[in-house]
């Protein structure tokens, strides 16, 4: 049965950098694939609205600003604030007649489409890519700001997600999470996914020397890889600290790639590190698998993780793993299987973990296979899927409504 799909999201790759834009967009593309007709309504590139063609996919961009309140947070370029009138977002749907809505939330344009769409008859779903702890410049869960900010966000986010025929969260921790915040009827579980075609081991040593010359790689050390968003909640000064200890008892070298908070650089600068630390930037899609591919494992300090993309495409690229007991990050890193846990902000332990793993080869390689099994459970086909399924459950009932 072939469908006509609305996805909307606040966040879209590109441009914006984050776990909800690129999930929303390889699960654009994936059910692009299955045949089914997709759209994605988005924030624009520039302040105008635009159609455009991404693969067999239809974005229809509505006019933006950048998110300037971001500017110390975020790269304020990156993140885009839709200037939507309700009228905009209404004519778009009678226009395309889709069979279901699907809300990537946070969500100010799916907040805009879940009115419509309810008072059109279209079946609505929902997917919580976010907590209070991703919306804001400080962890202080303490300040008032946050706990404003929080009270806010799950208010807006329970109320839209009550209003929709199905929810759905990328883990069994973001279902508790929503339920904890007042959700009253039952969320689905489906991972984000990771495409085990673009993202895999090496297929050679050969290929990781010559990748390590590429992307300008030390090939004599043992490299640790963060990959992500440099910002506040992601805790990357706990891992800039615990490298002080690393490096003066191994040849380990970290390697950062992603954009964001330059508070980062500095703080490498600070610790006197500048030469056991590499910054890629932003990678494009035909490269950014292939950083994974030049190191030797994985490290995530991050505390506010509802799934933890990057920790997917680590695990699909045979890596082993080392995060912060926190959230989601369990669900993915199992403690002495694939990777090791540690309590979050402690330095001393998350050191301890990453000297462990960059002084045993073989542990690297046990762990790394780990890995690699571990996620086969999360193909992106699968997790696909599973979202049509969800789309076919809801058009069902509410055709028996009728």
């Amino acid at each position: 049965m072939t469908l006509k799909i609305l996805l909307t999201a606040d966040q879209y790759y590109p441009p914006t950098l984050g776990g909800s834009a690129i999930a929303t967009r390889r699960l654009a593309h994936g059910l692009a694939e299955r045949g089914h007709q997709v759209y994605v309504l988005a924030p624009s590139t520039a302040f105008r609205h635009s159609i455009e063609k991404d693969g067999k996919t239809v974005i229809i961009r509505c006019r933006s600003i950048p998110a300037l309140h971001l500017r110390r947070y975020l790269n304020r370029h990156q993140i885009r604030v839709a200037l939507v009138p309700d009228g905009v977002v209404e004519r778009t749907i009678l226009k395309i007649e889709p069979d279901v809505i699907h809300i990537q939330l946070p969500a100010y344009i799916g907040a805009i489409a879940a009115r419509v769409g309810k008072r059109l008859g279209i079946p609505l779903v929902a997917t919580n890519h976010a907590m209070p702890e991703n919306m804001l410049p400080t962890q202080n869960k303490d300040n008032f700001a946050f706990k404003l900010v929080g009270k806010r966000f799950w208010e807006e986010t329970i109320k839209l997600c009550e209003s929709c025929d199905c929810v759905i969260a990328p883990s069994i921790t973001a279902c508790d999470m929503l339920f904890r915040n007042g959700l009253n009827k039952q969320s689905v579980p489906i991972s984000n996914g990771v495409d085990l075609q673009v993202f895999h081991p090496p297929a050679s040593p050969a290929e990781k020397v010559a990748l390590r010359k590429r992307f300008h790689l030390p090939q004599d050390k043992t490299l640790i890889l963060y990959a992500g968003r440099l910002a506040v909640e992601k805790r990357l000064d706990v891992l800039v600290d615990a490298m002080s200890a690393v490096v003066e008892k191994t040849n380990a070298h970290l390697v950062f790639t992603g954009t964001g908070s330059t508070e980062i650089q500095e703080r490498v600068a600070s610790r006197g590190l500048d030469e056991h630390v590499s910054f890629t930037g932003m990678l494009d899609d035909q490269l950014f698998p292939l950083i994974y591919r030049a190191v030797d494992l994985f490290a995530i300090p991050s505390e506010a993780e509802l799934q933890g993309i990057v920790l997917l495409e680590a695990a699909a690229s045979g890596l082993p793993l080392v995060g912060a007991n926190a959230q989601a990050i369990p669900e993915l890193i199992k403690h002495e299987q694939n990777g090791f846990l540690f309590a979050p902000g402690n330095v001393e332990e998350l050191s301890k973990r990453l000297i462990e793993l960059v002084e045993d080869p073989e542990l690297r390689a046990s762990m790394g296979e780990s890995s690699l099994r571990l996620v086969q459970a999360h193909a992106i086909e699968a997790c696909v899927e599973q979202n049509e399924s969800v789309y076919l459950s809801v058009l069902g009932a509410a055709e028996k409504k009728e």
